[in-house]
């Protein structure tokens, strides 16, 4: 039993209009999102004028093309990707600051004193590094979290979907009736303190 209005054909939907203003998903709108290539940056890193972010989408340059060739990169990736280059991006900016004025600041206090305190720019880069750490343990842009990486992608089962083309289970199925005592025997572990640590 069907609910509901039933939907209007596309002609009449054309000579309605689009009274309630939303927007409408266009057959080549949607070519263009199934044609983003994953190694194209999204367009606020690579666009044009005053809002572009060239330092961001060079490192996205740089390391795009690697993290795709190991399968870390792929469309849904882009915008997750994008902001670890964007902090990147702002963690050299901040470093190069720190470089030319130095880790610390001359302030003059309430009472007219003067106080070194440490460079904003300083707590900038902190804050930015912390985010930046956890981004990269997901690409793997680090030597041990590309060790993880790789050996997730090396235990993943190759097989297909509900045991299609599964690789062989480790203890095979016994042959005829089995003996309960015997099932549980082979597949009991080892006493405590035979295995080594």
């Amino acid at each position: 039993m069907a609910r509901g209005r039933k939907p209007d054909g596309p002609a009449l939907q054309a000579a309605k209009g689009n009274p309630g203003k939303r927007a409408r998903r266009t057959e080549a709108g949607v070519r263009e999102l199934a044609a983003l290539d994953p190694l194209d940056p999204p367009p606020f890193l690579a666009g044009r004028g005053p809002n572009r972010m060239p330092e961001a989408a060079g490192i996205w340059q740089e390391l795009a093309g690697e993290l795709r060739r190991r399968n870390l990169l792929d469309r849904m990736d882009r915008y997750g990707f994008a902001r670890w280059c964007v902090y990147q991006a702002e963690w050299i900016e901040a470093t190069r600051t720190l470089r030319r004025e130095g880790i610390t600041r001359t302030v003059t206090t309430v009472s007219g004193d003067e106080m070194p305190r440490r460079h904003p720019a300083a707590a900038h880069r902190d804050r930015v590094e912390l985010a930046m750490t956890k981004l990269e343990a997901a690409y793997g842009l680090t030597p041990a979290d590309r060790y993880k990486v790789i050996r997730d992608q090396a235990a993943a089962p190759l097989g297909g979907l509900f045991g299609q083309d599964e690789p062989e289970s480790r203890h095979p199925a016994p042959a005829g009736d089995p003996d309960p005592v015997g099932f549980l025997a082979d597949r009991a572990a080892a006493p405590p303190g035979t295995r080594p640590n």
